[in-house]
């Protein structure tokens, strides 16, 4: 039987990474579903399943100065570029990136989201094709090192004195839509070591609404799950919280996983898959 579910695994990651590639999100769900009721039966049956993973290449000290150049480059643009999320935390925080990251997030208002775009393409950088079709979410790589950048198109929404962000996909219902809703931002000019960049202002505020207590380094911490501005725990967020868990389950750390999947149920409510998982786990 364990063979069968190994299979399953397998088949179901597959389809779930071909569902997220189109943004079908309801068959992602039902395939992250079938994948982790495998795992939970491999495991139940004394295996570990572990999936051997290649780490994308990342430079941390190539990574910062390519944030600082691209800023600054975004800046002598007039394009409102500018640091955000894990980044944002990072520079603020520490003064580089994070330790562990695997890419650099900048934001910039919706309007310029194309233009910000098709600069990162002239100055040499790849725009990723692995990634869902959101409408105000991309990827791009610079070829040579491999570090890669997400770039956010947020929407200031003057009515309600807010910032909205998040991935959306559109043309799918609300229930497909990450949606996070921040404090109202205006762009400061910062000197950096490559020039002036656009800065968001509070940015105390900013990481507030991310992280709550930014100040406190937490390493449990994910950026998809955890993020205290996401709007409703709905089709997407389960959808993201699933695949973190599926991913953490394959790297063979079982008591890390149980703490994800009670991160989980703390956020999301009890629910009857969650608890066929955690005894699977216990």
């Amino acid at each position: 039987m364990s063979e069968a579910a190994l299979q399953r695994i397998e088949s179901g990651l597959a389809d779930a990474r071909a569902a997220l590639l189109l943004g079908d999100l309801e068959t992602l769900h039902a395939r992250l579903v079938a994948t982790l009721d495998a795992l939970a039966e491999v495991t139940a049956a004394g295996l570990v399943p572990r999936q051997q993973r290649t780490e994308a290449p990342w430079d941390a000290t190539r990574a910062l100065q390519l944030v600082w150049e691209l800023l600054a480059r975004f800046h002598a643009a007039d394009c409102h570029v500018f640091p955000y999320a894990g980044t944002l935390l990072g520079l603020e925080r520490d003064g580089r990136l994070l330790a562990g990251d695997k890419d650099a997030d900048l934001a910039v208002w919706l309007e310029d989201f194309a233009l910000a775009g098709r600069l990162l393409q002239q100055w040499g950088l790849q725009r990723a094709t692995d990634v869902p079709p959101f409408a105000n979410m991309a990827t791009y790589v610079e070829p040579r090192t491999g570090c890669s950048v997400d770039l956010f198109g947020l929407y200031r929404n003057a009515v309600a004195q807010r910032t909205e962000g998040g991935a959306w996909l559109y043309g799918k219902p609300p229930s497909h839509q990450r949606l996070l809703l921040l404090p109202w931002l205006e762009l400061v000019e910062r000197e950096t070591p490559a020039g002036k960049a656009w800065w968001p202002a509070p940015a105390q505020a900013l990481l507030e609404a991310f992280y709550g207590d930014w100040r406190t380094p937490d390493p449990e911490w994910d950026t998809l799950m955890s993020n205290r501005a996401v709007h409703e725990i709905n089709l997407s967020w389960w959808c993201w919280a699933l695949q973190r868990l599926a991913q953490c389950w394959l790297t063979g750390d079982l008591a890390k996983t149980r703490r994800l999947l009670e991160q989980i149920a703390g956020r999301a409510g009890e629910q009857s898959l969650l608890a066929r998982w955690r005894e699977a786990l216990a």
